[in-house]
């Protein structure tokens, strides 16, 4: 324990020095300053004593406290703590791990009786610490601006505290890895935040090739419907053109799913970042009573791709037969049916694989 806190003083010192730390907590406290002089009247939205006319939102469509949860979860959990915040902790602890295997430093450190893996993984739970830190100040801050502006004091946003510190502890144990291999924090940075965007761009891939997966699964259901309803009328009808339809589709379906598979079992083994801010942002509204706003635009944008399909004759995803309606429900139904333990549960699975390399290689190496 008192290695343990000699360390946590050790990066406390060196992320003030840096300034870095301190930057982002006030860029955090700024975030939240400006969700403050934000309200609401009957005419629309304000900012400080000028008002953006709104007729679509303002007080006669949600209650004061509705429109700083919404900004709340939306801007706050989605944007900053998802994102901005992530990359700005990124960028201040970046040097943690090759400042503390350079010349000079980690000698003092091995002279401590602590075997090397638990120096690692000391240093990883201080880094781990300080983000913590900064999206307390974040919470702290919003829970009073909530309560104080929306008059509605809402203790369940701080339960983004530990969620988004487990998001961040993806990233943070492969700048770990990276800072300890390279001995550079630049290097660190620059290939965490590539391997975040491979990250990024896998999930797209997913989300992709799964929309296009389910979307021919509800034009098979179609067109089998559609043949059912034909003979219901006239049993002995020729259905010749939806059998040849639909033995089409089956086959571009099979060969979706054969390349779905393929892509879900990469994504599997990988940390997934855009669901897990999706499920911070999913508890967040349930601990803090808050009403998923989102549904009403989705329910409307279903309604408008529905129109469009009718126009163009094709839906989002190629479909001519299956509703774009009933393909956005399916594909939402399919997201639901992920597991925590599956979603969570696997990425944990990829960290703790890295830290363990990285406890492995600092442990190995010569100083």
């Amino acid at each position: 324990m008192t290695a343990f806190l000699a360390i946590l003083v050790d990066g406390y010192r060196e992320l003030v020095a840096k300034k870095l730390f301190m930057l982002s907590m006030i860029l955090s406290l700024l975030v939240v300053a400006v969700f403050g002089v934000v309200g609401l009247n009957e005419r629309g939205v304000t900012i400080f004593w000028y008002t953006l006319e709104l007729p679509i939102f303002n007080s006669n469509t949600f209650t004061t406290a509705e429109f700083y949860k919404i900004m709340f979860n939306n801007l706050g959990v989605k944007f900053w703590l998802g994102w901005l915040a992530c990359l700005l902790a990124l960028v201040s602890s970046a040097g943690m791990f090759p400042e503390m295997v350079s010349s000079g430093v980690v000698e003092n450190m091995l002279a401590r009786p602590v075997p090397r893996w638990r120096l690692y993984i000391y240093k990883f739970t201080a880094g781990l610490l300080f983000t913590a830190l900064q999206v307390a100040a974040f919470c702290l801050a919003s829970f009073l601006v909530i309560g104080i502006r929306g008059g509605a004091w809402e203790p369940g946003l701080f339960l983004a505290i530990p969620l988004v510190t487990l998001l961040y502890s993806y990233l943070f144990a492969m700048s770990a890895l990276l800072g300890t291999v390279t001995r550079s924090g630049i290097a660190a940075l620059l290939l965490t935040i590539l391997f975040w965007g491979f990250l990024f761009l896998i999930n797209s891939a997913e989300s992709i090739v799964n929309g296009f997966r389910i979307a021919q699964m509800e034009e098979c259901k179609a067109i089998e419907t559609m043949k059912v309803k034909r003979k219901a009328v006239n049993a002995e009808v020729d259905v010749s053109d939806l059998d040849a339809e639909l033995e089409r589709d089956q086959s571009t379906l099979a060969n979706l799913q054969y390349w779905h598979r393929i892509v879900f079992a990469f994504k599997t083994i990988l940390p997934k970042t855009d669901e897990t801010t999706s499920l911070i942002q999913r508890w967040t509204l349930e601990a803090s009573n808050m009403k998923d706003f989102s549904d009403d635009n989705e329910e409307e944008a279903a309604v408008e791709t529905q129109k469009n399909q009718r126009r163009r004759g094709r839906g989002g995803f190629g479909n001519t037969r299956a509703k774009d309606s009933m393909v956005i429900a399916a594909i939402e139904e399919d997201q639901r049916s992920r597991s925590v333990s599956w979603i969570v549960g696997t990425s944990v699975l990829f960290e703790l694989a890295t830290i363990g390399l990285g406890c492995r290689l600092f442990a190995k190496r010569d100083f």
